[in-house]
């Protein structure tokens, strides 16, 4: 497959982040630059976790869960945070290989080392310009969505 064929196919990402307005910032900013990406949004760590636990069940009126090509998450958070979310998703052999990009406004050195410690793929500050932040989604995409070769999402 070309590069240019990638940025058709279907891109899903998990975006487990607790602000809602930052959410849709992300959501809004992302659809910019990569319109194919398909965004589920969870609060917080434990949200998220039910959701990977349950891929490709069919609830009762919902659709089945399908599998991120990569998960975005934020480390300050309620219920579970970033860094537990890290630990217990790592440790499921089921979940283990999915991506996990840490997006965070802390750039405190203890936090990106205890992300990449839990296995984190990458660590992200987030940006302070709406610019800055544009351009950041639109290399995080293409980099993730069209120049890596991620585990199959089946």
């Amino acid at each position: 497959m070309s590069m240019s064929d990638a940025t058709t196919k279907p891109f899903f990402l998990l975006l487990v982040e607790d602000e809602q307005a930052d959410a849709e910032l992300f959501q809004e900013l992302l659809g910019e630059v990569a319109a194919h990406t398909k965004v589920i949004h969870m609060a917080n760590g434990q949200e998220a976790l039910d959701y990977l636990q349950q891929l490709g069940e069919e609830l009762p009126g919902e659709q089945p869960r399908l599998r991120p090509n990569l998960i975005v998450l934020d480390l300050n958070m309620p219920v579970m945070n970033g860094h537990a979310f890290l630990e217990h998703a790592k440790k499921d052999e089921r979940l283990s290989d999915i991506p996990v990009l840490v997006l965070s406004t802390s750039d405190h050195a203890d936090d990106v080392q205890r992300a990449y410690q839990a296995h984190a793929s990458g660590y992200l500050v987030k940006p302070t310009s709406f610019q800055e932040y544009t351009e950041m989604l639109r290399l995080m995409t293409s980099y993730w969505g069209q120049v890596m070769r991620l585990p199959r999402s089946s």
